[in-house]
């Protein structure tokens, strides 16, 4: 058992040390959607990379570019007949060897290698390493710069028609200014003529009356009084004077409207009327004598009447202009609710364009940023202490071992001549004789040979 103990393989023991950063690799984010990204479980990143660790695959390289012949020799043959074989069968053995342990409560990760040559023991655990770099690269790493580019292309292509509606919706509507200008504008104008409008009203109303009133007291006159002269008159300067002022008028109104408005037609129409009522007062008029006492009153109420029929029939033609007014207001009004609503569609659909291409063009960026570390083999391994050639073997000394492997021969060779001796069927005293007889033992003879 010593010998066997003493002869055994040599086993030296290569450590390192690894940090694990958490970085870009372990920030998921969504494609689509929002810019907002969550981070792996830190103790699950760990263990997934002591499963890089410790995955065939890796061990597989290891061992091809270092050469199974200078790894593990027993399995190569020169010529060597199964490559592949060999590879496969050395990565086990290497993966077998291999002790990962993360250190409680840190980012640390330590590895342990066994070999039976210790050059090769750090020699295999600092290249394990490097391929680990390059494996957690390939694993974490997601091209996909040129998948973003061709989606940012196409946002970017989205956007400029959106903004080409968007402008030339506005030329076809002539939306030169704001939309809210213009509701505002209409709406203040439609306030001003509403306002109007019921002034016109509320003065028609009193007119109305008036005229009742007037033709109420001429009937009166007409009926009860007779009509006497008198001297001095002035019903000719009158109406003289209310010509001019309905001509004033008319200057004031062209100033507003066109000469075919309704209000200026019916002003002229007015002024048509006095005219006429000048020229046969004109016709009638006598020297030094005008009609007085109660056919005075009468003509007066008629001029009031007068007066009141033409103002009547101004404002009714000023309150229909105002109404037309006002309802072309309301469509333009209505229109602009419609376009608004039109434009507010469109709005949305340039920023959510707009939107998506900034979240596109940033991701874009990132993405080469991300696909450019790769490129140079930026990871978020650090390697705290690399693998050192052990200067001596792993586990007891082999003195120790011989030793203790010896004690262990001796108990097994005295426990197996007891086993031997219990086993065995004959007497080897006489005493076992005489207690298996139940006889009292009268001589005993020895007998050497």
């Amino acid at each position: 058992m010593g010998i066997w103990i003493y002869a055994s393989e040599t086993l030296y023991e290569a450590k390192a040390s690894l940090m694990l950063k958490f970085g870009r690799e372990h920030i998921v984010r969504p494609e689509v959607g929002s810019d907002k990204f969550s981070r792996f479980n830190e103790e699950n990143v760990v263990q997934s990379e002591i499963s890089i660790l410790t995955s065939r695959d890796l061990a597989k390289r290891v061992v091809a570019d270092l050469g199974v012949h200078n790894v593990y020799p027993e399995f190569w043959s020169s010529p060597p007949k199964d490559t592949d074989r060999a590879v496969e069968a050395a990565a086990g053995i290497l993966v077998a060897r291999l002790l990962p342990e993360h250190v409680k409560d840190s980012n640390v990760v330590q590895i342990s290698f066994l070999h039976a040559e210790p050059e090769m023991a750090a020699t295999v655990l600092n290249t394990l390493i490097e391929f680990l770099k390059v494996k957690h690269l390939q694993v974490f790493s997601d091209p996909q710069a040129s998948f973003l580019a061709k989606q940012l292309h196409d946002y970017q292509v989205q956007l400029e028609r959106s903004e080409e509606n968007l402008q030339a919706f506005k030329s076809k509507h002539d939306l030169s200014s704001p939309l809210v200008e213009q509701q505002g504008r209409f709406l203040d104008q439609r306030a001003g003529l509403d306002s109007e409008y019921k002034t016109i009203k509320n003065r028609l109303q009193g007119l109305a009356g008036k005229i009742a009133s007037l033709d109420v007291q001429m009937k009166t006159i007409l009926e009860n009084i007779p009509v006497s002269t008198v001297e001095e008159g002035g019903n000719l300067e009158k109406a003289k004077a209310e010509l001019f002022a309905l001509k004033r008028e008319e200057q004031k109104l062209l100033t507003r409207y066109t000469e075919t408005s309704f209000p200026v037609l019916n002003l002229r129409k007015e002024i048509d009327q006095m005219e006429k009522f000048i020229l046969s007062e004109q016709k009638n008029e006598r020297v030094n004598t005008v009609a007085s006492g109660k056919k005075a009153m009468y003509s007066q109420l008629e001029r009031e009447q007068f007066g009141a029929v033409s103002e009547s029939t101004t404002l009714q033609s000023s309150s229909q202009v105002i109404a037309l007014q006002i309802e072309d207001l309301d469509k333009k009004i209505q229109r602009l609710d419609l376009l608004n609503k039109e434009l507010i569609v469109l709005e949305r659909q340039r920023a959510a364009d707009e939107q998506n291409y900034q979240l596109y063009l940033k991701k874009v960026e990132e993405a080469k940023v991300s696909e450019e570390m790769d490129r140079l083999k930026m990871s978020n391994i650090s390697v705290i202490q690399p693998a050192e050639i052990p200067r001596k073997p792993a586990g007891r000394p082999t003195d120790l071992k011989l030793i203790l492997g010896a004690l262990f021969g001796l108990m097994m060779g005295i426990g197996f001549g007891f086993m031997v001796e219990y086993l065995e069927g004959s007497y080897t005293r006489p005493e076992q004789a005489a207690n298996d007889l139940n006889l009292p033992l009268l001589a005993s003879f020895g007998q050497k040979l």
